[in-house]
């Protein structure tokens, strides 16, 4: 009953907001959750693989999901980097691995139904009864917060959310990135955008969608519902990680994963933490099972003197299954972390580092520990080592565009002025020029920040106190070593500090490890209500400044509007309707401006963290008229000047020298034509300026 509620009601929700948001999810979300759906259960074969098959189904399912998805997105890689990107070729990989899964998926229910069948008739032989839990309905407090996601990936990247320049990134790499590759057809270096050289296991996803459709720009609502997706295999992954301590801890644990107000923010747009967050959680999951399994059944425990109460109860929240070797859940884990890592940098630093550390903590003699250690490691690096190949082919430098001190650069891909300009935006030191003392910003990003909610806080701390042994301290420690590192390895963002979520979640989950008394459970009950609808009123509040205009608070109704930025009907992006409606053999050079999703016409430009092919023509090029001609060798039949974005980075990251308003005054003199002006207002300054190159015809 309560799952059915949990299913269905969200989608209700969303009917009663918007019957065109209610499409978009029926038609979008369900293409996308197919796709994982059958990759998530195609994994289940890597599961038995890995000699886990007499594990229980929900361990199976979740953490073969974990590896069906991420492995999908590594093949989505392959198949670019081979160029055969096409539509054809993602239909067939949808449909031989969604084939897998079903076949899995048959062969488990088979499973079930005999060993559902068999309990039954036991227990109605002993006369035993499951009792109901009542704090199961606690689930219901996540149905808004689902509800709110589905609204918020119905509607076109840049509309959410201001923090984060109105989905800047998105339009400028997360979403850009992947569209480039399909225009072209293939996977390939990209030297006018740095970040593709990241890792790019969602960005793969959203390609796959993309191919799936025929047109990138068509497919946003596909790319971005993959984060639906994922989030719920976040929130299930906490659901398991938590039973690794009792069943309801595990409740406890997928109801506050799923009422973080960060899980919404993040998954209602195209970017890549929630992937992350999924792969990390079900990574933990693995290694908590393989770490008791080792207490339980190697007997190390008192050997060492260690705890054996978590161990214990990992036998009583795990449920029925076949014990199997400590190595093969690390064997996963390792797995599963180097999928995590595939979706950011990061995550080698503050998930795997800490997952690492973590294993000191294990009940085993200390040879085992290092060993298992070694395993995690080599295991991670294999799985994520697709991405630094590619680099290494690339660019010379694995981490690329990390690392420039250690592995250098090839000649033209990366120097010292780029490097100068990336640490001044991302090293911890250069990127806070600010004010406001450092204590106060770390608090402020953290503990403080209601996207993190402080129901989350109070019941990890009260769960610390409350459960003193080995494993609190161990998650206890996970969490100083990712918070040590958030401020040592990050330039501060509290985005990057979302990887706190994984521990957090547990301390506050081992509440329930063991049965709490009728009052106890109340006020945890109230505590949970109040703490949830507080989260809700924050990130619900941020939703609704976003989507309403005016003084009249009127609702924007911009679900499945992609056109308004298409078109250049969208404040701000008046220049992508004006590109969009040139010729279709137009090519346009863009100064300043880097977010090329929206755009249907061919362009050149580089991100603020490359090399702009125009800065350095003008540098080699002293003749206006020649650099002109030079345009016009390039294709180019048009400019784009991008004023407010020069000055802002100019006075953030900094520019290539010679990319200013004199360039383009040189380019001017030479007869280049001012086309159209784009201003906010009609009395403002003009934010943008587009060009024609004369001669092109």
């Amino acid at each position: 009953m309560v799952a059915a509620v949990v299913l269905v009601a969200p989608f209700v929700l969303v009917g009663v907001e918007s019957v065109v948001a209610f499409a978009v999810v029926l038609i979008e979300g369900m293409k996308a959750t197919a796709v994982l759906a059958g990759a998530g259960l195609a994994g289940g074969w890597l599961i038995w693989l890995l000699g886990l098959g007499g594990r229980p189904w929900h361990e199976r399912v979740i953490l073969g999901a974990g590896l069906g998805v991420g492995f999908l997105a590594l093949a989505v890689l392959g198949l670019g980097c081979l160029g055969l990107l096409s539509r054809g070729n993602a239909v067939l990989l949808v449909g031989v691995v969604g084939l897998a899964g079903l076949i899995r998926l048959a062969v488990d229910v088979r499973d079930l139904s005999a060993a559902s069948v068999r309990a039954r008739d036991e227990a109605a032989r002993a006369g035993v009864r499951r009792p109901g839990d009542r704090m199961l309905w606690l689930w219901l407090l996540v149905v808004p917060f689902l509800a709110l996601t589905l609204l918020a990936v119905c509607l076109p990247p840049g509309v959410l959310w201001r923090e984060e320049g109105n989905a800047y990134d998105i339009l400028e790499y997360h979403l850009a990135v992947p569209k480039a590759f399909h225009d072209l057809g293939r996977i390939t270096f990209l030297p006018n955008n740095v970040y593709s050289g990241f890792p790019l296991s969602y960005e793969m996803l959203a390609l796959l969608m993309m191919a799936l459709r025929g047109d990138a720009i068509h497919a946003a609502f596909a790319a971005q519902f993959v984060n639906v997706a994922l989030a719920v295999l976040w929130l299930a992954a906490a659901w398991l990680a938590g039973r690794a301590f009792s069943p309801r801890a595990g409740m406890l644990a997928g109801v506050l994963a799923g009422v973080t107000p960060w899980i919404m923010y993040l998954a209602g747009i195209a970017y890549v933490e929630i992937g992350m967050l999924a792969m990390g959680m079900c990574a933990l999951g693995a290694m908590l099972r393989a770490m008791m399994t080792t207490g339980v059944a190697g007997g190390e425990a008192a050997a060492v003197g260690g705890s054996f109460a978590g161990a214990a109860s990992f036998g009583a929240g795990s449920g029925s299954g076949a014990r199997v070797a400590s190595w093969r859940w690390f064997l996963l884990a390792g797995m599963l972390t180097g999928l995590a890592c595939g979706f950011k940098y990061t995550a080698v630093v503050l998930i795997a580092v800490p997952l690492a550390v973590l294993v000191v903590f294990e009940v085993a003699v200390w040879w085992k520990k290092l060993g298992h250690v070694v395993l995690l490691g080599l295991v991670s690096a294999v799985v994520f080592s697709p991405w630094l190949i590619r680099n290494a082919i690339n660019t010379g430098n694995p981490v690329y565009p990390l690392g420039y001190s250690v592995f250098g650069s090839r000649a033209g891909v990366w120097d010292a002025d780029l490097e100068k300009r990336w640490q001044r935006a991302h090293g911890s030191a250069e990127a806070e020029r600010s004010s406001v003392p450092m204590v106060a910003r770390v608090v402020e990003r953290t503990v403080a920040d209601e996207r993190i909610g402080p129901v989350l806080i109070l019941l990890a701390t009260w769960g610390a106190l409350v459960r003193r042994d080995r494993w609190t301290v161990g998650l206890a420690v996970m969490l100083g070593v990712q918070f040590v590192l958030w401020l040592g390895a990050t330039h501060l963002f509290a985005r990057f500090a979302v990887v706190l979520l994984l521990p957090l979640v547990l301390l506050a989950a081992r509440l329930l490890e063991r049965p709490v008394s009728g009052l106890g459970r109340v006020l945890l009950a109230v505590v949970l209500v109040l703490g949830a609808g507080w989260n809700f009123y924050a990130i619900g509040g941020l939703f609704y400044v976003h989507t309403r205009l005016g003084p009249s608070h009127e609702p924007i109704q911009a679900y499945d509007k992609l056109e308004w930025f298409v078109k250049g009907l969208w404040p701000s992006m008046q220049e992508v309707g004006a590109i969009n409606g040139l010729d279709a053999g137009a090519k346009v050079m863009l100064i300043g401006e880097a977010r090329t999703f929206y755009l249907r016409r061919r362009c050149d430009y580089a991100v603020v963290f490359n090399h702009h092919p125009l800065a350095q023509a003008a540098r080699e090029i002293p003749d206006d008229e020649e650099l002109l001609d030079w345009l016009r060798q390039e294709g180019c039949t048009h400019v784009l000047a991008h004023w407010a974005e020069l000055g802002r980075l100019d006075g953030t990251y900094g520019l290539d020298s010679g990319l200013d308003d004199a360039l383009i005054q040189r380019l001017m003199a030479a007869g280049m034509k001012e086309v159209r002006v784009f201003k906010l207002s009609e009395d403002g300054s003009p934010y943008a300026t587009l060009f024609e190159v004369p001669g092109h015809e």
